[in-house]
């Protein structure tokens, strides 16, 4: 049998299969990305939510698409489902969302405080979700990332840009308010501050106005709106902004032990993830008035439960240590130095007592 030769590339007989050959790669081309595109709408269906049922008496599983979750209520779509399920906040166990590769790779690094790199992750991944209520989560990674940074310009645009929209959104415990009472505010921050006093809402005055109180052109107009904010519709600001006052108070003329005790009552009162900032006046007021065993503290409630704003608990952690050594208390005091210096190296106040170890503050005399 004789072998017929191939046909040359590009002769008429060489066309045909050349054809042939470009519709099977575009089919191929055309099943892999239907393909991926199912992969990816399956993934976006392994939303899972476990929740507690209406009467308490035990537990149920939403599988789905989650397609919005704020402090008020989780609304998740279920698979031959027509109505979505809606869940309370206060009935919500655990949510386990899809999250992309970016945003687990920032989670992963923000654990491990890598921040600049987690910071990438985040605007990487932000850039590629289309989910509003996920895109707020990217946003709070921001706003801790700005935070642990000790960059409060850029957490409070973060901050604002979440909590943008009609829904009341979740993380509201990550607003970056100044809590400091001496010093003078950061000129970025300031500048930043001064334009948020133009957007709308509440929320974004009582934010500016916390910066602006310790800006020495603008801080008795930011006083003025601090005290203004105490009737505001929201509770939330309503509560943050009463203590912010405080502020404006302690460094006007010392407290009474009759203030103290009304400061302390509001703190009781605010919910625990509100607490942090408001402690750690009432701490600095107590140390104010010697009462060193107090301010130590409501200090270390700021240093333990509110390190999220990672600069203001280091600098809690640091006035506990010191009302403890002015407490004769040379060796809870120690202690505490060691774990400033530990848990938050690299912050002033961290710097700071490192600097000091050469010569440190020594213990009051006990006048009994």
């Amino acid at each position: 049998m004789t072998s017929r030769p191939s046909p040359p590339p590009g002769s008429p007989a060489e066309r045909p299969r050349c054809r042939r050959r470009a519709v099977a790669r575009g089919w191929f081309v055309a099943l892999l990305a239907v393909s991926i595109g199912s992969v990816q709408a399956s993934a976006q269906g392994r939303d899972r939510v476990v929740v507690r049922q209406s009467d308490g008496r035990g537990r149920l599983t939403h599988v789905g698409v989650i397609t919005e979750y704020n402090a008020v209520e989780l609304v998740i779509r279920a698979r031959g489902r027509a109505a979505p399920w809606r869940v309370p906040v206060d009935r919500i166990v655990s949510v386990t969302p899809t999250r992309s590769t970016h945003h687990l790779a920032a989670l992963r690094h923000l654990n491990r405080g890598e921040i600049a790199v987690a910071e990438r992750s985040f605007q990487q991944a932000l850039e590629q979700s289309s989910r509003k209520w996920l895109r707020r989560e990217l946003l709070a990674g921001l706003v801790r990332c700005a935070l642990y940074s000790g960059d409060y310009r850029r957490a409070g645009s973060h901050f604002l840009s979440l909590s943008d929209g009609p829904t009341r959104p979740r993380h509201f415990e990550l607003v970056p308010l100044d809590w400091r009472i001496t010093g003078s505010v950061d000129a970025a921050v300031a500048s930043e501050a001064r334009a948020w006093r133009g957007r709308g809402g509440d929320l974004a005055k009582l934010l500016a106005a916390s910066h602006l109180l310790r800006d020495s052109a603008y801080s008795s107009e930011a006083e003025t709106e601090l005290r203004r904010l105490r009737i505001s519709a929201d509770p939330r600001v309503r509560g943050l902004a009463l203590a912010q006052c405080w502020r404006a108070d302690s460094r006007n003329k010392k407290p009474t032990p009759q203030h103290l005790a009304q400061w302390t009552r509001h703190v009781r009162s605010l919910p625990l993830d509100l607490r942090g900032g408001p402690w750690y006046v009432v701490g600095l007021a107590r140390f104010q008035s010697q009462q060193f065993q107090p301010a130590a503290s409501a200090l270390m409630w700021t240093s333990l439960v509110f390190d999220d704003d990672r600069f203001l608990a280091a600098h809690a952690t640091q006035r506990a240590a010191d009302a403890l050594l002015n407490d004769n208390q040379p060796a809870a005091a120690g202690t505490l130095y060691r774990d400033l210096r530990q848990r938050f190296a690299g912050t002033p106040a961290a710097l700071e007592s490192a600097t000091s170890r050469q010569n440190p503050p020594r213990p009051r005399r006990n006048s009994k």
